[in-house]
């Protein structure tokens, strides 16, 4: 147990995942190091971030005796692809609603595996999505409780108050790593927010006082982050009683780098996926992990060398085998 207050957890994720110095990289930049924590190796089918959330929230559903998983995300969600997978572990149903703009999108990338899982799914135009999503679940959730079935409802990212606790595990695997002393940098992509907010309370919780967390927003305004990250903080600490106060969880982010929107790639972006490819071996993400990345890169080369840029790999892959369209031959 980190914390007294730990929720119980179902462990899934292989950890703790490796911390790697990216050599190759940091020369490119023109800086003497960059770290890159390498949460895109928490497990093949389960791969990256969102699996250390759902080890709390599949705890939860388990023990309130669900057999059905019911949650939502795009149609490339790495969210879902990690739930639908889950599912199939452990034994339980798994259905998604999933936002689309095409009725019946390619079986390809996180999708494929999906189908592979055995989750049901159901496609919803954007608009009606945004508009309808909870009358959407709450049709879901009647079809599973007609049949005979418990299920289960969480949001996308498992960003809920109890999946938070995942990445206030994962600072303890840091600390662990890099000591509690260092002038750590630690950049994620947010989108969700239960990432950086389990950072964020982690880093106050374990007393790493000497490290920023710093967020790269990929789906919203940086306005809307600082009000919905607040939330989802003040949320968690009154639920499990933590004693913090907002001023030892500053919300820090790297403006500038979601382009025209969600899921959307841009040319910069791009570039920096062959980047990462052809200097270190490392496979980014369209959507998530080379839009933070290419923030990190160009808040680090105006930052105070003296601290130390760490990047935290949220993983992604199989949703840029959706996009091979983006990579031309070299």
């Amino acid at each position: 147990m980190i914390h007294p207050r730990e929720p119980v957890r179902t462990p899934l994720a292989q950890l703790p995942t490796p911390v790697v110095d990216l050599l190759h990289l940091a020369e490119r930049i023109g800086v003497d190091y960059i770290l890159m924590k390498r949460d895109d190796l928490t497990g093949l089918e389960i791969s990256g971030n969102k699996v250390r959330k759902l080890e709390y929230v599949v705890a939860e559903a388990t023990a309130l005796g669900a057999d059905t998983l019911v949650t939502h995300g795009g149609f490339q969600s790495n969210h879902c692809r990690a739930t639908a997978a889950i599912g199939a572990r452990l034994g339980l149903r798994v259905r998604m609603v999933l936002r689309s703009e095409e009725e019946s999108p390619d079986w390809d990338g996180n999708l494929f595996l999906d189908q592979l899982f055995g989750a049901e799914v159901s496609y919803h135009a954007p608009e009606v999505y945004r508009s309808q999503l909870e009358k959407l679940i709450e049709e879901v959730l009647e079809q599973e409780r007609g049949a005979g079935h418990t299920p289960y409802f969480f949001p996308v990212g498992a960003s809920v108050p109890i999946g938070c606790w995942g990445y206030i595990r994962g600072v303890a695997e840091l600390v662990e790593q890099l000591g509690r002393d260092a002038p750590v940098d630690i950049y994620c992509a947010t989108s969700s927010g239960g990432t950086q907010v389990g950072l964020m309370l982690g880093k106050a919780l374990l007393g790493c006082d000497s490290w920023r967390i710093l967020g790269v927003p990929v789906s919203d305004s940086v306005e809307y982050f600082q009000t919905y990250l607040r939330e989802l903080e003040r949320a968690t600490v009154e639920e499990f009683r933590l004693e913090l106060d907002p001023e030892q969880t500053p919300i820090e982010m790297i403006d500038g780098f979601i382009g025209e929107g969600y899921a959307i790639p841009y040319p910069e972006a791009v570039q920096t996926i062959r980047l990462l490819g052809r200097t270190e071996g490392v496979v980014l993400d369209p959507s998530y992990t080379s839009k933070a990345m290419t923030g990190m890169l160009h808040s680090i080369r105006q930052q105070d060398r003296q601290r130390l840029p760490l990047f935290l790999h949220t993983g992604g892959a199989f949703g840029l085998f959706a996009r091979r369209d983006l990579i031309t031959p070299a």
